[in-house]
């Protein structure tokens, strides 16, 4: 028999990443033997996806991919530290190569390409990328933590996983995020390492500073200097004047008044130009990263789980009105002994399939009583409509889906505590449907005429919206 293993309880994206590495293994090695995973699926109930991500923590607690899901982990923040470190440590060895030990005067121009030149050309490469690159863009620095991972993964359960993991979040064009949010990552650790090399350098050595050039003008640079220096000076930091500009071109080195105008003009520019920009983008990538991470979804289209669809929501479950129980369809009918309800309009659907979307377009002042899809989300809503009865209530529900009678059950429930009630089949236009009918029929043992049952959008939010068809 299978079990769960207590020590690991995935969470909503660890799941679907567990079915995706299921259906990999799957795939290669040919069709597990799942009847129990099957049989624990359907008792759980639920959409195809429920039951698909059931089946899989079934299958993983068994042949070890719960396990090695939480050492993948380990293994991605431990290759994150070790390429943390090599940032951190680059930065600084830059710093340090780029004004040296002091013996020398630094050429303010070579120092400031040394320090943000590469990370410019890393930027636009990765903006290029982004555009161009589709969904394996992302930047290099995040592709060699992801072969750094994979290298450090030397089991089978965890190189599939690695797989696994990269194909579903590449096919909802999330991989280069994520691949975007290390990138910037190692880059703000670089240039943090960098500025504080810098800010140790200047505090334990002394450095004169000077430009050369042949055919730029004083002038220019000075105008250069200003340029750059604008946002560094709204934060603070001193900026040369033209006056001082000039004179390091022609050997004012030791005053100190103009080391330390160079010295902060460099800090200001590494901040401003450097830090700054690459902490923004990290943020953002890994912000929209994680948003758009806890809404993904398997796509149910692929062969692999249409093949599962017919075993785990068996015909004998999905066409028809499945489980019926006329003593509770009949103490549901007695839904025409409606409250006096005065609160808003208000619309709920019932078991939607994932991946139609909600709420519909609603006029103003409807409620958006959301989705109803579990035990817990049952009881929430017919407390909140039996402590506000709403004038007029509209349930949506999948005419693609049987109904069975925990739905039937509850429509008959929740149309109680209105003052009317309509039934929104969505899809229910369709002229090919097998489960129009019955859908027909259980609502006319509730007691719901013909005309209280909407097929068409645009009347069922019309009615919600203003009453009378």
């Amino acid at each position: 028999m299978l079990k769960q293993t207590p020590e690991h309880s995935p969470d909503r994206f660890e799941r679907r990443w567990l079915a995706e590495a299921i259906r990999l293994l799957e795939a290669g090695r040919g069709p597990l033997a799942d009847a129990d995973a099957v049989r624990m699926a359907r008792l759980a109930g639920g959409t195809l996806e429920d039951r698909v991500l059931v089946r899989a923590q079934a299958l993983g607690a068994r042949e070890g991919l719960l396990d090695a899901l939480r050492d993948w982990r380990g293994i991605e923040r431990l290759g994150l530290i070790v390429v943390a470190l090599l940032a951190l440590s680059s930065g600084f060895g830059v710093a340090l190569g780029v004004l040296g030990d002091g013996s020398r005067p630094v050429n303010v121009v070579w120092a400031l390409g040394g320090l943000l030149g590469l990370h410019v050309v890393g930027l636009v490469v990765w903006l290029i990328g982004m555009w161009f690159g589709g969904r394996d863009a992302g930047g290099l620095l995040g592709k060699a933590w992801q072969w750094l991972a994979r290298r450090m993964a030397r089991s089978g359960p965890a190189v599939l996983l690695g797989r696994a993991r990269t194909d579903l979040l590449a096919g909802a064009g999330l991989n280069r995020w994520a691949l975007g949010a290390v990138t910037h990552l190692v880059w703000l650790l670089a240039l943090l390492g960098a500025l504080a090399g810098m800010v140790l350098l200047f505090m334990l050595r002394g450095y004169q500073f000077t430009w050369e050039t042949t055919i730029l003008s004083g002038d220019f640079l000075a105008r250069l200097v200003a340029t750059l220096g604008w946002l560094p000076g709204m934060l603070g930091f001193e900026v040369p004047d033209a006056t001082t500009v000039k004179a390091s071109g022609a050997g004012m080195l030791a005053v100190e008044e103009a080391r330390r105008a160079w010295a902060q003009w460099l800090l200001g520019c590494v901040l401003v130009y450097g830090v700054v920009p690459r902490g923004l983008l990290w943020a953002g990538c890994r912000t929209w990263f994680r948003r758009q991470r806890a809404a993904l979804a398997l796509d149910l289209g692929m062969p692999d789980y249409l093949v599962l669809s017919d075993r785990l929501m068996p015909a004998s479950e999905r066409i028809g009105v499945t489980d019926p129980d006329h003593a509770d369809t009949a103490r549901a009918a007695n839904r025409h002994t409606h409250v006096a309800g005065a609160g808003a309009p208000t619309v709920i659907g019932i078991e939607l399939r994932p991946e139609r979307s909600w709420p519909p377009t609603i006029a103003e002042g409807v409620v958006d009583g959301g989705r109803v899809d579990d035990r817990i989300q049952r009881k929430e809503a017919l407390a909140r409509l039996a402590a506000q009865p709403p004038a007029r209530l509209l349930l949506a529900c999948d005419a693609r889906l049987s109904p069975d009678r925990g739905n039937l059950g509850l429509i008959g429930e929740m149309s109680a505590c209105a003052a009317d009630c309509r039934v929104w089949l969505m899809d229910g236009t369709a002229p090919d449907n097998p489960r129009l009918a019955h859908w027909m029929d259980g609502l006319a043992r509730l007691g719901f005429e013909s005309h209280e049952i909407i097929g068409d959008e645009g009347r069922a939010l019309a009615w919600l919206a203003h009453g009378d068809e």
